[in-house]
């Protein structure tokens, strides 16, 4: 009688392991990537439409305040050209007292090299009543400068 040895069982693959790895590897990689980028491009928005944000909040405040000189600073050229800082100080006394604002949005856009902007800004007026009021912006020398209807 011969008596044989059991054959050793055969050895356990570890591709399944090696491809579960591989793939989880490149998904922390995707996912990381994605969060990295996202901050990245919320950071590059946040620096094109913060200035545009301050600019119209300017206006706003000193419309609110019942400064018209500083508010008819605020504007841009053409602006000014349409009409003077008593006419426009006559304009605003016109229309309600400003007592407060939200920014709703703001959109920058630049049409090949000439920049622009827009905020968008829920005005709520001494009598309790609110309305939605798209401000057109403009880069002059640098600075950002209410232009279009200011108000």
């Amino acid at each position: 009688m011969s008596y044989f040895e059991p054959s050793p069982p055969p050895k356990k693959s570890n591709t399944v392991r090696t491809v579960l790895i591989v793939v989880g590897i490149v998904l922390v990689l995707c996912c990381g990537g994605a969060v990295v980028g996202g901050f990245a491009l919320y950071k590059t928005v946040g620096k094109a439409t913060k200035p545009v944000q301050d600019a119209a909040d300017s206006f706003l405040h000193d419309l609110e305040t019942g400064d018209t000189a500083a508010a008819y600073g605020e504007l841009c050229a053409s602006a000014r050209g349409r009409f003077t800082a008593e006419q426009f100080g006559q304009v605003l006394q016109s229309r309600p007292k400003v007592s407060g604002h939200d920014i709703l949005n703001t959109n920058v856009m630049d049409n090949n090299g000439t920049v622009a902007a827009t905020v968008n800004a829920e005005l709520t007026y001494a009598d309790g009543s609110s309305e939605t009021h798209l401000f057109q912006l403009t880069k002059e020398s640098d600075a950002w400068r209410v232009c279009g209807n200011p108000y």
